[in-house]
């Protein structure tokens, strides 16, 4: 167990250059598993409008991968992503949440709440960057 080391944690990380590349690829990796996500909720939504909050979520999402491949190709790297568990797990537990509700609503009410989880994780790992409106 004393050899597994996680994130920020990890021996690769010497430098501030490091230590932002490592931050930015773990950004890249979450807006990437988020994109996977999301149309299986979408799928899954029963509420109109929370489809459409999820659809439109998903096109902003994708926006922020594109801003990203930017800030690779400005910082002469090619665009990759390093794994989360936090993202993984999240992802995993709604995927299992909504296969476990039966009743519309509630599934409905379990979406939203497993997108705030990621959501609220999510600018934590971003340093609190706001995205644009």
């Amino acid at each position: 167990m004393e050899d597994y080391v996680v994130g920020l944690f990890s021996k690769d990380i010497k430098t501030m250059d490091d230590l932002l590349l490592h931050g930015l690829q773990d950004m890249y990796y979450a807006e990437q598993e988020i994109t996977k996500a999301l149309p299986k909720m979408i799928d899954l939504a029963t509420n109109r409008d929370l489809s459409q909050g999820l659809k439109n979520h998903l096109e902003e999402t994708k926006k922020q991968i594109e801003r990203l491949d930017q800030v690779f190709k400005k910082l002469g790297k090619q665009p990759s992503g390093t794994d989360c568990p936090a993202i993984d797990g999240l992802v995993k537990e709604g995927d299992a949440t909504a296969g476990e509700v039966e009743d519309k609503s509630v599934l409905d009410a379990a979406i939203i709440a497993n997108a705030q989880a990621v959501e609220l994780r999510h600018p934590d790992r971003m340093g609190r960057r706001t995205r644009p409106r």
